[in-house]
């Protein structure tokens, strides 16, 4: 047996072991059989046969154990009973034992303290004894509303040397309805108790008998059989639903409400106060609470001709809550390359998220503004998601204070604001490494093991980015053969679909011969990436790697990876044609990882530089009015308006401040006002100008109402006056583009400004007589 095996069934033997509450330990008759980690597990639903006719009556319980009425019951302390395994002889066994004992990982005990044995079956660990065993129940009638539950005790590992099915027949198997699959199942890839739940209600009131059945694993295409795996059953039940009188839950535990109304009802209306949704009109629907109280719910139902029953069950739900852990989510939980803090747009707004468990009721956000490493400002929210936006380069901190009536608690993340970096999903605590697989190959890299392409995933950005590569550290591409030593290795960008590589967008190869790999130092390389096409994202997207030659002895090509953590996994990996986790594959525990793929990223940054939010104001007569904006990548031309008399003129100037060319046409008579909008857009985001023109706004209209233009600017520093007025006189001084930045009325015959907080620029002060051109440097 090899290495890598040999580790992942003692990783397996020592899986860790499902644990429930008091209330959820299990009576010898197995009449509950909670989920271990769910509440209240909803059934898969299948359609109801009708019922006869009778009159309308409304009533509702809830799906699970609490209100679970078993007329079947069997937990395999007494051997296999009734059931019989076919065919006879075979290499697959079926049997009845005590697989572990009490405490240890395989152990049924902490589910049900009094066990005795549960059912095992085991394939041959021979590839060429593999084949196909069922074991089959007696006869069951299956109640009002039945639902079947049962512990089923298995590896993921194994998925592809065996599977195990549950199925139902009522014509004793000429036909079956699949209840479950072994194969169908996600979560820990260890061996572990799992609790499964099924609906029966289509063979409610009919005899029939239930299945399993030992076959093929995903590795077999041709429907062989199965080997090597083992299962194990316990606490398998056979159930009617029952009402209750009420049902206790925390906060955010999801219960599911069951219609048990008599008289056939088409239509469902639930009343929910407190509750999310609160309001629903499913026949079955799912709800949670968040915040303590005792609630109501109703239930109306109506029947094919219209008629109407209802009924209420007061203080039916009673729901506590739990003190808040706060965490921060922040705008992009990729990280810088430079520092590993989490990566913002600068001068924008982005946005940080409440991830908070335990429902907080009050936020309090502080947000810290440095220059050089020094604090310069603080601003704060009680938003639950607020906005912010960095005026400043490089590193800041965030910090969020929740609460409810329960509790407090406090979280802290350092982000970095740049305008464009290389990013990364590694943890600052991480180092890079990669997984010795033994004769099956190198992890991530070559291998034997059918992994043909490996993808990092990388959460939306704070804003729009455009990436015009990725760099890809490889730490081995050793290639004897030419035709490993030319092999294409290609770097992809993907959008991202159900948490999967979706639409291919740009790529770039390599051949293996042409890879970089660590300096004679030991210093890690990167290998770059280009991306011609340089697309721009808005979303979650991924880092696909692939072209990768198979593992052999004279060919091993590989690149590095964080060392397994327990926690924050971003890597999925192509094998058998699937995408599937790098959490999910390996045995639990620390399992978890990030590729060493680092894209690079550009900020799509688009910002006004006018010294007001107004709208610009131009005058009567039209004109040229210059408005300064930002756009670290530019913009392009022409710029979009809505408008047949606005429009802007010229060509980039190339830099990242620019001023753009407002041209108006003159206002038609009989028009005293209009407004337009002009959107410039650097291909992610969009930046509108808002324009007003009208008979009495903008500079030549202000011009144009004065007897007297001083020529000649006058020049000022921090402060300016103005001279010749009259008591009670308003003095008004406006940006070129129009734009009110200060007022005021003279006592006298002068008036002294302060014009300290003025930004650098050319202005314009008006009085009732005259108006004056000023430029503070």
């Amino acid at each position: 047996m090899r290495k890598l095996h040999s580790l992942i069934s003692l990783a397996l033997i020592s899986a860790a072991t499902v644990s429930v509450s008091a209330r959820m330990q299990l009576p010898r008759s197995m009449a509950q059989t909670k989920a271990p980690q769910e509440k209240f597990a909803p059934t898969t639903r299948l359609s109801a046969p009708a019922r006869a006719n009778s009159a309308l009556k409304a009533d509702f319980t809830i799906e699970g154990a609490d209100a679970l009425a078993p007329v079947y019951s069997d937990n395999f302390d007494s051997g296999m009973g009734a059931w019989l395994a076919e065919p006879a002889g075979s290499a697959i066994e079926w049997s009845t034992k005590r697989i572990a004992a009490a405490g240890e990982p395989k152990s049924f005990s902490a589910i049900d303290p009094d066990d005795v044995a549960s059912l095992y079956v085991e394939g041959p660990y021979q590839t060429f004894k593999r084949g196909v065993s069922t074991l089959t129940s007696g006869t069951v009638r299956i109640p009002e509303r039945g639902s079947l539950s049962m512990y089923v005790g298995y590896s993921l590992n194994y998925n592809d040397m065996a599977s195990l099915v549950l199925s139902v027949s009522d014509d004793d198997f000429e036909t079956e309805v699949t209840l479950w699959n072994s194969l169908e199942q996600q979560g820990d890839r260890v061996w572990a108790w799992r609790y499964v739940s099924a609906d029966l209600s289509a063979f409610e009131g009919k005899e029939v008998k239930l299945r399993f059945t030992y076959g093929a694993g995903t590795g077999d295409s041709f429907g062989t059989g199965g080997y090597m795996a083992d299962f194990a059953i316990d606490g398998l039940a056979v159930s009617g639903l029952k009402t209750v009188e009420s049902v206790d839950v925390m906060t955010g535990e999801a219960i599911t409400l069951a219609d048990m109304s008599e008289g056939n009802p088409v239509a469902w209306k639930w009343t929910l106060p407190g509750a999310v949704p609160s309001t629903s009109t499913e026949a079955s629907p799912s709800v949670y609470y968040t915040a303590d109280g005792i609630y109501d719910i109703s239930l109306e139902v109506t029947d094919a001709d219209g008629n109407t029953a209802s009924r209420t069950r007061t203080a039916f739900v009673n729901v506590t809550g739990t003190a808040p852990v706060a965490k921060i989510v922040p705008p992009a939980t990729f990280r810088s390359s430079a520092n590993r803090k989490y990566l913002v747009a600068p001068m924008v707004p982005v946005r940080f998220s409440d991830g908070s468990a335990g429902f907080p009721s009050e936020h309090s956000w502080a947000f810290s503004h440095t220059v050089d490493g020094d604090p310069d400002a603080v601003s704060f929210s009680t938003e639950a998601n607020p906005e912010v936006a960095y005026p400043y380069l490089h590193d800041h901190l965030a910090t969020l204070s929740v609460s409810n009536s329960h509790g407090s608690s406090d979280d802290m993340c350092e982000v970095t604001a740049e305008y464009s970096g290389v990013v990364t999903n590694l943890r600052p605590e991480d180092t890079m490494t990669t997984f010795d697989m033994d004769d099956w190959g190198i992890f991530p890299g070559s291998n034997t093991r059918k992994i043909t392409a490996y993808a990092e995933r990388f959460s939306a950005p704070s804003r729009p980015v455009m990436i015009d590569g990725a760099y890809v550290f490889f730490n081995r591409a050793d290639a004897e053969e030419i035709t490993d030593q030319i092999a294409n290795v290609g770097v992809h960008i993907y959008t991202s679909k159900d948490g999967k590589p979706d639409k291919r967008l740009d790529s770039w190869w390599w051949f293996v011969s042409e890879l970089d790999l660590p300096s004679a130092s030991g210093q890690a390389v990167g290998t770059s990436f280009p991306f011609t096409e340089a697309p721009f994202i808005d979303g979650e997207f991924f880092i696909v790697v692939d072209g990768i030659p198979e593992y052999t002895e004279t060919c091993a090509v590989s690149f590095g990876m964080a060392a397994f953590r327990d926690h924050d996994n971003t890597s999925l990996m192509l094998k058998d044609g699937e995408w599937i986790s790098v959490a999910d594959y390996f045995p639990a525990g620390a399992n978890h990882t990030s590729f060493m793929i680092y894209p690079s990223v550009h900020h799509s940054v688009m910002a006004s530089l006018a010294d007001s939010d107004a709208p610009v104001a131009i005058g009567p007569k039209g004109g040229t009015v210059d408005y300064p904006v930002f756009s670290y990548l530019g913009y392009e031309m022409p710029v979009a308006s809505d408008s047949e008399w606005l429009r802007a003129t010229g060509e980039p100037n190339g830099m990242t401040v620019d001023d753009i060319h407002i041209e108006c046409d003159a206002l038609p008579a009989g028009t005293d006002e209009r407004t337009g909008t002009l959107t410039l857009t650097d291909g992610a985001s969009t930046l509108d100008i808002h324009v007003v023109q009208s008979r009495s706004s903008g500079i030549s209209s202000i011009v144009d109402s004065v007897a007297e233009l001083t020529v000649f600017p006058s020049v000022f520093t921090d402060s300016f006056g103005v001279y010749g007025l009259n008591a009670g006189d308003s003095v008004t001084v406006f940006s070129l583009i129009g734009a009110v930045i200060w007022s005021g009325r003279a006592s006298d015959s002068s008036l002294r400004i302060d014009a300290s907080a003025f930004a650098p620029g050319v202005y314009v002060v008006a009085t009732p007589t005259k108006a004056i051109k000023a430029v503070k440097k």
